[in-house]
């Protein structure tokens, strides 16, 4: 029994670091004129993983669609 306090810790600590990393936007995919990126919450978290995606190509991003979870780029030329 003198476990369980620091195991019910231990299971808050990791359930919460869980819940952090879901938060994290992706490029799910893209080529040099598109980007879709798999985001969580606020669209607006994807923009910075669309903005690394386009520069590959020498390009910006530029907001074309949105569903719940998957954020859709254009990239545009400058």
């Amino acid at each position: 029994m003198k476990g369980l306090p620091a195991l019910f810790c231990v299971a808050g600590l990791f359930t919460g670091l869980i819940g952090c990393l879901e938060q994290r936007s992706f490029l799910r995919s893209g080529n040099a004129t598109s980007a879709e990126i798999m985001y969580s919450g606020d669209v607006a978290q994807a923009m910075p993983v669309a903005k690394q995606h386009c520069a590959g190509y020498g390009r910006v991003p530029r907001l074309v669609d949105t569903s719940p979870d998957v954020a859709y780029f254009a990239c545009d030329q400058p």
